[in-house]
């Protein structure tokens, strides 16, 4: 077995226990027995169990940064398009998102240490700063803490709308408003009432 793939069976083993037992209930031990490789292997490549978690947390915190990038690239910089196929790119990839926010969940630190180096590091998630560039360019008058608001609202739905796919509405035929075409339409309302929220700020709060 080469070096690369012991590492990618250590990282592999190591992604599903943290997802399953959170960081304080996965032990080095359990790692290496799941990965059917000795203690001193994942010594060797990670050094600790801190260095393993974060490597596996940096990775996908890059890899969803690249993927929004490529996708807003895509769609000629239309958020609003951007973020409806961000939303299929999660539902595609669900098991990956469900375990690094399980993985998130389960370290009380561990969004400031995967960002920190990153373009992202000020901002928030991962992809944030590409948001917030292109709300930039819908209404380039706001400000950055209007920006910053729009940014981590329009992230935080269509995360949430994934996860709640994910866990609950995928296996429950009955909700209302649920199917794939309903999330979709609800990024497109909540991106049209956020970015009219930044074009008319004043205007929008006489009316609260």
């Amino acid at each position: 077995m080469t070096d690369l793939e012991t590492k990618e069976k250590i990282i592999k083993a190591a992604r599903v226990l943290f997802a399953d037992l959170g960081y304080e209930g996965t032990s080095v031990r359990e790692i290496a027995k799941t990965a059917e490789v000795n203690v001193a292997s994942v010594n060797y490549y990670f050094s600790s169990k801190e260095n393993l978690f974060l490597e596996i947390m940096r990775s996908g915190y890059r890899e969803c940064a690249e993927d929004l990038k490529l996708l807003l690239e895509k769609n000629n910089g239309h958020l609003e398009d951007t973020l409806v196929d961000f939303l299929d790119h999660f539902l595609t990839n669900s098991h990956d998102l469900l375990s690094h926010f399980k993985m998130m969940m389960s370290s009380q630190h561990s969004h400031l240490l995967v960002s920190e180096g990153t373009e992202d590091s000020s901002f928030g998630p991962p992809g944030g700063m590409i948001i917030s560039e292109a709300l930039k360019k819908e209404s380039p008058n706001s400000g950055p803490q209007d920006i910053i608001w729009a940014m981590r609202t329009l992230f935080s739905h269509v995360t949430h709308l994934s996860l709640i796919h994910t866990c609950c509405l995928r296996t429950n035929q009955n909700v209302a408003f649920s199917t794939k075409d309903d999330l979709e339409k609800s990024i497109r309302r909540i991106t049209r009432l956020v970015i009219q929220e930044l074009k008319h700020p004043q205007h929008n709060a006489n009316n609260l």
